[in-house]
């Protein structure tokens, strides 16, 4: 897994996004080891962040750099899903409306599970 900043976070966010990206990576795609991932900032009203499909498994999520640490890590985890999602060549509904999305049910159902263990693993000191 290789992670790349495009523009620059506080040091505590970017600690916290790889941090999450390492767990979030051991849990949705464990076996998957050549994954690239781009994080750019970004400042947007009502946009918490997206994930972009690059190419070859290559990924670009890109976050409110606004975000409270806790909303930003439910959102890197959210978005984490939508790259399990790609990386399992699943086709996504770009059709409905996005709170009926199969993709955005799943990512919002796995984001709340995912966050209390990523809590716990943080306070355990494994990351």
């Amino acid at each position: 897994m290789l992670i790349e900043f495009e523009n620059r976070f506080s040091k505590a966010k970017e600690e916290l996004i790889a941090n999450a990206i390492a767990f979030a990576q051991s849990k949705l795609f464990p076996n998957e080891d050549d994954v690239y991932i781009n994080i750019e900032a970004i400042r947007r009203k009502g946009l918490c962040g997206d994930c972009l499909f690059e190419d070859d498994n290559e990924f670009t999520i890109r976050l409110n750099s606004t975000l409270s640490l806790k909303d930003l890590a439910i959102t890197v985890l959210h978005e984490l899903v939508h790259v399990k999602q790609y990386l399992e060549c699943m086709v996504m509904d770009t059709e409905s409306p996005y709170e009926e999305r199969w993709q955005e049910i799943e990512a919002h159902t796995l984001e709340g599970e995912l966050y209390v263990q990523f809590k716990e693993y943080k306070y355990l000191g494994k990351s």
